[in-house]
């Protein structure tokens, strides 16, 4: 199923063209009427779209969190693979407006390179932070390795179960499948806002979101401004993966395999 963007017509004020569920002008402000139509999951197939991939998401991570079935990677990774298999069924139907994203055609080396130090540096902070405060408030420290340890090539699947498939299956997820449908009926610095915040909620973790908010908001933006997934793919994988090198380093890995 093909999302549709609502009918357009002109603002009373400014004359700019903007969508029929606008009461107010998202170009100068102006109040339009309460003839506005109302966006609900019952009148709009781009926000049940939106409503029932993020409740199957969200559905499936908190099974994770909260039995006892998935303590183990053997186990975990059959919910990588479902997770990924929601996403790219839900990206084959919206496939029109995700095709575009894929594409290098705009690609500006130099933003490239930015992107990778901005993602490199962030996680260098987070992962010092988190660290110091999980020393200082709970005594202890998270090892990612650890999780990897007792497999063949635990290296390999650390860095692909945290850097690579988070990266090409989350953005598609949310800065793809989810910003797509939101845009068809909200202004596009207002999805950016929302797919933040949705990203931040999905992992279930209260201090994450002091990271995971401003980490969302700088991607939606890479999407928003250059009109590809690419970039926040690289964000997001180089994020991922320097802390999964920090924790190799800890963890005296890092130059063993």
């Amino acid at each position: 199923m093909e999302t549709t963007r609502p009918v357009d017509h002109n603002c009373f004020e400014c004359s700019e063209a903007i969508s029929e569920h606008h009461r107010y002008c998202p170009h100068c402000g102006t109040y339009q009427g309460a003839q506005a139509v109302s966006i609900n999951v019952f009148n709009n197939a781009a926000l049940r779209q939106v409503f029932l991939f993020y409740f199957i998401y969200l559905f499936i991570c908190l099974l994770v969190k909260h039995t006892n079935y998935f303590n183990n990677y053997s186990a975990l990774v059959w919910i990588e693979f479902l997770l990924a298999a929601v996403t790219l069924g839900f990206a084959w139907q919206n496939r029109a407006q995700i095709i575009p994203l894929l594409s290098f055609k705009h690609f500006n080396f130099s933003i490239f390179v930015a992107v990778i130090a901005i993602a490199a540096g962030a996680s260098f902070l987070v992962s010092l932070s988190v660290r110091e405060v999980n020393i200082t408030f709970f005594g202890s420290e998270v090892s990612y390795y650890n999780a990897f340890k007792p497999y063949y090539f635990p290296v390999v699947l650390m860095v692909w179960s945290i850097a690579v498939l988070p990266a090409l299956m989350e953005e598609l997820a949310f800065r793809g499948v989810m910003y797509n449908h939101c845009a068809t009926f909200l202004d596009e610095r207002l999805v950016v806002a929302v797919t933040a915040f949705l990203f931040a909620i999905m992992h279930l973790s209260l201090i994450s979101l002091v990271w995971l908010i401003p980490f969302g908001f700088f991607i939606g933006n890479l999407r928003r401004r250059y009109n590809t997934l690419w970039y926040g793919v690289t964000f997001h994988f180089v994020f991922n993966l320097m802390a999964c090198l920090i924790d190799l380093y800890r963890e005296g890995q890092l130059f063993t395999f």
